[in-house]
């Protein structure tokens, strides 16, 4: 087997206390040929330093892309990947680490397998602060472990990719354009658009560990995520195989009060699946009571 160049991207921002972990755990990979990017933007907390302190310490060459002005994880996704050369390119937050085996996995997996698949993913360990595994919250073997094809119809019905185990094909990248700098859920948005003409390929082992901080996302983040994972799934779902999670975060939003965005509700009032109680309710501004009589009536 050949051994392409494979790029690795490390993002930061406010990481400064768990860089060096992440940059240990990929120069401690058993595969050797890559490429590294380190992007950092904005941080306040001297994540610059911590990467150029562990770049010479370990004399370890890397394309930098070092921001002053905060832009966003897409944005400056978009800047690395202008700075890639490998034929895979691997994405890692900061906080983030390998498993020593990650890359080398990931590559033989898509290496043997044929060009109608254009990325890999795997399970992944859970881990605190202290980079002590924990408790599993999500069972990727359960999500994974299915006919590529019906992963397919899973994956409009919710995001099942764990980012940081991805390996992906530079050109698939490129052939499925910039990481758009309107939504937060960049990495989504990504395999949706790769799952309409490619095959996603999953390893069912613990290749990475993922950073779960006392508290990963703010209430009002969380929301704007719940609301933009409906609108790409609103997007991409032609067959109505979203409808139920769709329907439902929807009509949780309306029931608890929080306003719809307009552009969320022309999309939902566009989708061929929606529920067309709600819809009039929304539309009407009915009370909720009122709504739910309704929606019992008829």
């Amino acid at each position: 087997m050949e051994y392409p160049l494979v790029t690795v991207i490390v993002i930061s921002y406010n990481h400064s206390m768990f860089i060096r972990e992440n940059l240990d755990s990929i120069k401690n990979q058993t595969y050797k040929n890559i490429q590294l990017i380190v992007g950092d933007d904005a941080s306040p907390d001297h994540s610059v330093e911590v990467f150029e302190q562990w770049l010479q310490e370990n004399n370890y060459p890397a394309e930098k892309n070092y921001h002053t002005k905060n832009t966003g994880i897409a944005g400056m996704l978009n800047e690395c990947m202008e700075l890639v050369k490998g034929k895979y390119v691997k994405i890692i937050a900061a906080d983030d680490f390998l498993h020593p085996e990650s890359i080398e996995k990931s590559v033989v997996t898509l290496e043997n397998l044929g060009d109608e698949y254009a990325m890999s993913y795997s399970h992944t360990h859970f881990v605190n602060n202290d980079s002590e595994v924990i408790e599993d919250i999500v069972d990727y073997d359960i999500l994974g472990k299915v006919d590529p094809y019906v992963f397919k119809d899973d994956l409009l019905k919710s995001n099942r990719i764990a980012a940081l185990t991805v390996l992906l094909k530079t050109d698939v990248i490129k052939e499925t354009g910039k990481y758009d700098t309107q939504f937060i859920l960049e990495d989504y948005y990504r395999w949706l658009k790769i799952s309409q003409k490619y095959l996603i390929a999953y390893i069912p082992e613990k290749l990475a560990y993922y950073r779960l901080h006392t508290e990963n996302i703010s209430k009002i983040k969380a929301d704007r995520v719940e609301l933009e994972a409906a609108l790409l799934q609103m997007m991409f779902d032609k067959k109505g195989i979203a409808k139920g999670s769709i329907n439902h975060t929807t009509q949780k939003f309306y029931i608890s009060g929080k306003e719809l965005p307009e552009e969320y509700l022309n999309a939902y009032r566009s989708y061929p699946f929606h529920l067309k109680k709600l819809d009039f309710a929304i539309k009407k501004k009915l009370p909720v009571p009122v709504y739910k009589i309704l929606k019992k009536l008829f």
